[in-house]
């Protein structure tokens, strides 16, 4: 894994669209609360640093997949493909780290 650079959007609301080209994860399910934004490709982060126990929704804007896993950082435990959403991702577990292609 790589560290990277990571932009932190300001405190965003529901309502607030994650823009074109960006990976955005949210707390909470419904898109909001966002934690984590990234237009970064071929890096990886531990989602724990942002203060993401797990994934409540997403949106993935980015053109390249977004795989997510576990603690021993060795199993994929699921993946976005590009332009993937999830207004609830509550049936995904056990992702520790975030990598996009």
């Amino acid at each position: 894994m790589t560290a990277g650079v990571v932009v932190l959007s300001p405190p965003a609301s529901a309502a607030e669209p994650c823009r074109a080209g960006w990976l955005c994860l949210y707390d909470d399910p419904d898109f909001d609360d966002m934690a984590f934004t990234t237009q970064r490709r071929g890096t990886c982060w531990d989602l724990q640093s942002y203060g993401i126990g797990s994934v409540g929704s997403y949106r993935n804007n980015l053109s390249v997949y977004v795989d997510f896993f576990d603690v021993s950082q060795d199993d994929n435990v699921w993946s976005i493909r590009p332009g993937g959403s999830s207004s609830d991702a509550s049936s995904f577990h056990d992702e520790r780290y975030v990598c996009t292609r």
